[in-house]
């Protein structure tokens, strides 16, 4: 049982934080010898009038995502896209709660899916029940398109096939996915579980360095480049709790990541 930030902490999801997209969904550094935990990155995009939700999170995520869309008076149904970096579970979960929206994902991760390439590589992380349900409504991009004004599609290779983020050029920032999983990893130049290249997967922190100056991790909160190329982070780290109940009559125990 966890608890999750809520819309009052200190760097809430309220506060349009970092110019152009605000986090509805803290990505959080943390691992399980239990299994992935999947709390991945969700971000709006705002460019003029369009608003664009970047990965929707895993179904745990559902109810905690739709409060916070709640608490900027957004209707999920009128945003004008979901763009997703990957087809992982953590990322991509909720993609059915956004109905006659369009669904942007890079052509080579749809094929990743759609001919069963993740079988083969034995990723265990896609939702392919889900996927293919939606499979008609998926658009397809190539890298370096611009999908709306000043958000173009940069293809992030490695961990898996398609992986792709976006980049909002005017400011040079680089909404990574788990092309950039966290800052430890970036700054260890250490590359995340590839399903398909771990080299590929580290040539993007090459280019990451060489274009942005900003960057969104999937699992991570915004940090900046520092002129020795050290992350420095631009928010406080989310409060997330985390309950264990060892048995009756015994006292719940409480651990915080923050």
């Amino acid at each position: 049982m966890q608890k999750q930030p809520t819309p009052t902490d200190a760097e809430g999801m309220a506060a349009r934080s970092r110019q152009r997209y605000t986090i509805l969904l803290p990505g959080i550094p943390v691992s399980s010898n239990r299994g992935a935990l999947g709390w991945s990155t969700v971000a709006l995009i705002e460019t003029g009038d369009l608003r664009v939700l970047f990965d929707t999170g895993s179904h745990g995520d559902r109810s905690l995502l739709m409060e916070r869309l709640q608490t900027l008076s957004l209707d999920p149904q009128a945003l004008d896209a979901v763009f997703i970096s990957h087809l992982h579970y953590d990322h991509c979960q909720n993609i059915d709660l956004f109905e006659n929206i369009p669904l942007f994902v890079s052509e080579r991760e749809l094929r990743y899916v759609l001919e069963g390439e993740y079988r083969q590589r034995r990723d265990p992380y896609v939702p392919a029940t889900t996927i293919l349900s939606l499979k008609d409504r998926f658009r397809t991009v190539p890298d370096g398109s611009e999908i709306f004004p000043d958000v173009r599609v940069v293809a992030l290779p490695g961990h898996t096939p398609g992986q792709a983020g976006l980049f909002l050029s005017r400011e040079k920032i680089l909404i990574a996915g788990d092309g950039v999983k966290n800052a430890w990893e970036f700054a260890s130049r250490m590359a995340p579980p590839a399903f398909f290249s771990q080299a590929a997967a580290l040539n993007n922190y090459d280019w990451v360095r060489a274009h942005a100056t900003e960057i969104v991790p999937g699992h991570d909160r915004p940090f900046r480049l520092q002129a020795d190329g050290t992350p420095a982070y631009l928010t406080a780290a989310a409060d997330v709790t985390l309950t264990f109940f060892p048995g009756p009559g015994l006292d719940p125990k409480a651990v915080h990541l923050s």
